[in-house]
């Protein structure tokens, strides 16, 4: 497997701002007081439980989701590329790779190339064979790369990584932690391999209780952290089950 991210412009510090930020869908507040920025140089782990908020943060991020209140501000000529695995659904399996990737690139430059094209592929281990095959016969993993591609072809200063080892085997998974390090723009993972997280991110944010904050430690100390939090709430609802009980009596 390879995979080989194209290296972004300099942009100026930060790329991404928010302040006071509220965020969810319809009338439901999922995030509040979000007062964050990401530079372009941060690598960043979103940690917390499923179902806290951590993709509705990577939306807000790509601008996919609008701010119920706050501000969200973008750096001038910003560029993202957002990864998720719900986008294989959104994906044309009668299509091929290289079709495709030859329409996205179209749209930014009529005069695109077929070796350009297949260049921007074979940076992601597509050989000419694999991109001319339809995209319902790939693995999940040939599709996952195959997102990786689309979502880079015009080098992102950010990447936001929403689970992106869930169909990759273990050689695909190294060759994308080396191809994160080698990468030179900002980027926000979310992820349940901690291998990854170590070997990329180099500071954490939680997102839990209706917002977001940094963590200072390490995934280590963020373990404790979590075990700690657990045993304080068994302690909390045994004393309030015991209370009850004694007010029942």
């Amino acid at each position: 497997a390879r995979f080989t991210f194209p290296e972004p412009g300099e942009l100026s510090p930060p790329i991404v701002a928010m302040r006071d930020v509220s965020v969810g869908y319809d009338d439901k507040v999922v995030l509040r007081k979000l007062d964050l920025r990401i530079d372009p140089d941060d690598r960043i782990a979103l940690l917390g439980a499923n179902g806290n908020g951590k993709s509705t943060l990577m939306k807000l991020i790509a601008g996919k989701l609008e701010a119920m209140s706050g501000e969200v501000t973008r750096a001038n000529k910003l560029r993202i590329g957002y990864f998720s695995q719900h986008q294989t659904e959104e994906l044309d399996v009668t299509s091929t790779p290289y079709q495709e990737m030859f329409t996205l690139m179209r749209q930014s430059n009529p005069d695109v190339t077929e070796p350009k094209v297949r260049a921007k592929l074979g940076a992601f281990g597509f050989s000419k064979d694999l991109a001319d095959n339809t995209i319902q016969s790939l693995s999940g993993g040939e599709k996952a790369r195959l997102l990786f591609a689309i979502m880079s072809f015009d080098a992102p200063h950010l990447l936001l990584l929403d689970e992106p080892t869930n169909h990759l085997d273990i050689d695909a998974r190294e060759a994308l932690v080396q191809a994160l390090n080698n990468y030179e723009g900002a980027i926000v993972i979310v992820s349940h391999d901690p291998n990854m997280v170590e070997r990329v991110a180099d500071r954490l944010w939680v997102v839990r209780d209706g917002g977001c904050h940094h963590f200072d430690g390490d995934l280590d100390d963020y373990r404790d952290y979590t075990i700690q939090m657990r045993r304080d709430k068994r302690k909390k609802d045994k004393k309030k089950k015991d209370k009850d009980k004694e007010n029942k009596d």
